[in-house]
């Protein structure tokens, strides 16, 4: 008995729990709420796959809840059998294929494929027999009474597992037939008049090796003994041919010794070998010369580097003198503007004038603020005295009789002259501020002048310094421009000493090394002469053995072409045989083959014709099997009297359904939709309990599929009270509320908002 499923992220369930119970269990709900996806997730904890996803109808990213975002989906089911407690968790998504199976808590199996194969095990069904006898899909309870005999027989021979002897029975008629058909075609080509002719020629081509193999044979002798004597004569010409190379090398070499030597003694006619000690004299004659001339090289670099360095300090002097009298230039100007601005005074007097005339400017602005106030107290008297009542608003004092008035115009005359004032101060002012500014930038101005005056003093050198200078360097540069003149030209006669030694040295080498090349030529002219004189070379027993090498070679040349001729026919020989024997082997090969497809189709026709006897008995003893089920499922579903009975006949062509009212009528002829559908349901019981008699399961996904309202009633009241007492656990999926409210057993309520892609939620009762 199967106890609870979980499902988390599955399709449209977030978070979803069932507990089961015995009897009949119903998930009620709108389209579209999420109810076979229930029964979807049972299926796949059992076995790893569900209808839809064995068809490849749903993708495995699409079993994932679209709104949760989690990485996968979760199916936990846990079910009972032989007093057993099974529990089994599969979770799968894109990157993720997992499952384990326990066994009354304890982990036994792990891995899809080990967890699937443990479940079989467990129930003994697997998951074909699972979908054909315990799991009707959607709309699918009365399809059987819909379908034509041909397709009624396809599909309940399928549901009994028949339909397999049907694909064995066609293939192995098309089998039959290809092996017939292939026989022949083994037979047409295996002839016998060319197996006899191919056996003939056979023979005839192997006389033909024989005679030429023999010829052969003698021809290989021969060429044996002619490359012999071959390698003979071409290893005692290959000795004299090295022998004869040595003899034409020395000969060359005494040749070209002997033109040396000739060349030699011309170059060498009328001249004197030089004395024992010459070359070493002259060497060191040459030796001292160079030093010496080296030495005045030196004294002429170091003289050339002084006057270099007394050139640029004379032109530094000269720089520093224009620099010195530009700034007396300088100074003398600066002095000048210096008088200009402080007309004669000191820095000291012109600061302290300027602190006095600022001090004066204070005293005027502040003056000036003291009568502009005075003219506004003025104005608010004269507004107050013109606005006044009778008594003065300051004194209290009587104003009548146009005492303000008159003091009004009284307060005005001052006003006139505090303006007249402030007019002429600010006038006095404006002088004041400009004479400061003027002394002040004169004040900067001097300052600047003093500063640079005290810059140029600080910097400035003596013109009669600088000039005395100038002087000793001129006078410095002269002397070294003549001692250098002078050096130079003692350096020309030792540089023309020192080449004259040089040519003198060299020419005396020279007529060394010619006179020791004469006699070293001569030395070794007669050491090759003596070397060729000892060698015994004759050009003629030379001629002779490589004339008779050469006949040799032509002679096995010829030889090994005559062998090769004959083995090349013997090659075509030998070829021709193994085409010969390979024709004669496939004409006897495709005899055997035809011989071979022949009985092997005699043999499919019996395989044939004992699947069909096999699956006959087998229809048979299954259709009495479910008729005797159907015996007692029938009183149990359908609540009237009127019908006692229901089977099933069967034959090669079609299964008829049979219901009994008296006599056997057919139930296209009679039955109406509601016992239409307790019939379907009856089979449906009894296909389970047949071919699954261990497992009392039943799951039916909306069975009310196009039946009216009476069917709807009869199956109901079979399912939910019926039922039961013959199938442990029925599971089933509607949007029939009809269906729930009969019965005793479990009613889940599943519901969902499709249009906002809700998740389903799932209530008891």
């Amino acid at each position: 008995m199967i106890l609870s499923l979980r499902l988390e992220n599955w399709k449209s369930h977030s978070s979803s729990s069932f507990k089961f119970g015995k009897g009949t269990n119903i998930l009620l709900g709108r389209m579209g709420s999420g109810k076979s996806s229930v029964l979807d997730a049972l299926s796949f904890a059992l076995y790893g796959t569900f209808p839809k996803m064995s068809r490849r109808d749903q993708a495995v990213e699409n079993l994932v809840s679209m709104g949760s975002m989690a990485p996968y989906a979760a199916v936990a089911l846990e079910f009972e059998k032989g007093g057993a407690k099974y529990e089994v968790v599969r979770r799968i998504g894109k990157r993720i294929s997992d499952a384990e199976a326990r066994l009354n808590g304890k982990l036994v199996q792990r891995g899809p494929k080990a967890v699937t194969d443990y479940i079989i095990s467990v129930l003994g069904v697997d998951y074909e027999l699972f979908t054909r006898a315990i799991y009707s899909e959607q709309n699918r309870i009365d399809y059987l009474l819909s379908l034509n005999p041909r397709a009624r027989k396809q599909e309940i021979d399928w549901l009994l597992g028949l339909g397999d002897f049907d694909q064995a029975r066609e293939a192995a008629q098309a089998a039959g037939t290809k092996l017939t058909e292939q026989s022949g075609i083994f037979a047409a080509e295996a002839d016998p008049e060319k197996m006899q002719q191919a056996s003939k020629k056979i023979a005839e081509l192997e006389s033909q090796k024989k005679e030429i193999g023999q010829s052969f044979e003698k021809l290989r002798a021969a060429q044996a003994d002619l490359s012999s004597r071959l390698k003979a004569a071409e290893a005692g010409l290959s000795s004299l041919e090295k022998l004869r190379a040595v003899f034409r090398r020395e000969q060359t070499e005494c040749e070209r010794l002997s033109g040396q030597l000739e060349r030699l003694l011309r170059e060498s006619e009328g001249r004197v070998k030089p004395a024992i000690g010459e070359i070493e004299a002259l060497s060191g004659k040459k030796a001292r010369a160079e030093l010496e001339l080296k030495s005045s090289r030196e004294k002429a670099r170091q003289l050339q580097l002084g006057l270099s360095s007394s050139k640029s300090n004379l032109a530094v002097a000269e720089s520093r003198l224009k620099a010195a009298e530009e700034a007396q230039g300088r100074k003398a100007a600066l002095a000048e503007k210096l008088r200009q601005l402080t007309s004669g005074k000191i820095l000291e007097t012109l600061e302290k004038e300027l602190a006095e005339e600022k001090g004066e400017l204070e005293n005027m602005l502040l003056l000036h603020a003291a009568l502009h106030a005075q003219e506004e107290e003025l104005k608010k008297s004269v507004d107050a005295l013109l606005s006044a009542s009778a008594k003065c608003p300051v004194c209290d004092s009587d104003l009548s009789g146009g005492k303000a008035k008159a003091l009004a115009e009284e307060k005005q005359v001052q006003i006139d002259e505090a303006a007249l004032l402030a007019k002429k101060h600010i006038e006095e002012v404006a002088d004041k501020r400009a004479k400061a500014a003027l002394l002040e930038k004169s004040l900067m101005d001097a300052k600047s002048c003093q500063s640079e005056l005290g810059r140029i003093a600080s910097a400035a050198e003596d013109p009669a310094d600088l000039a005395k200078k100038i002087a000793e360097a001129g006078a410095l540069k002269d002397r070294l421009e003549s001692e250098l003149l002078a050096l130079e030209k003692g350096a020309s006669e030792i540089e023309y000493l020192v080449e004259a030694v040089r040519k003198s040295f060299d020419e005396t080498e020279r007529l060394e090394r010619l006179f020791a090349d004469r006699e070293s030529t001569q030395a070794r002219l007669q050491q090759a002469q003596q070397k060729l004189s000892s060698l015994a070379f004759d050009e003629q027993k030379y001629e002779r053995a490589r004339e008779e090498a050469g006949a040799l070679r032509v002679e096995t040349a010829r030889a090994e072409t005559e062998m090769a001729g004959e083995g090349r026919q013997l090659a075509l020989i030998e070829e021709m045989l193994v085409l010969e024997k390979t024709s004669l082997a496939f004409l006897q090969e495709k005899a055997a083959m035809a011989k071979k497809y022949s009985e092997a189709a005699q043999s499919m026709s019996i395989y044939k014709n004992s699947l069909v006897a096999a699956q006959s008995e087998m229809r048979s003893a299954l259709v009495e099997e479910i008729n005797e089920a159907l015996g007692e499922v029938w009183p149990a579903v359908y609540p009237y009297s009127d019908y006692s009975g229901v089977k099933i006949e069967a034959d090669e062509k079609d299964y008829r359904l049979l219901m009994q009212k008296g006599e056997w009528l057919e139930v296209d002829a009679v039955a109406s939709g509601g016992e239409r559908a307790c019939l379907c349901l009856a089979l449906r019981i009894s296909f389970a309990t047949v071919l699954t008699p261990d497992v009392s399961w039943l799951i039916l996904d909306e069975p009310t599929h196009n039946l009216d309202s009476d069917a709807v009633l009869m199956l109901s009241d079979a399912i939910n009270t019926k039922i039961p007492s013959i199938v442990e656990q029925t599971f089933v999926i509607t949007h029939d509320p009809m269906l729930g409210e009969t019965g005793e057993g479990a009613v889940f309520r599943l519901e969902r908002d499709k249009a906002k892609n809700e998740f389903t939620r799932v209530s008891l009762g």
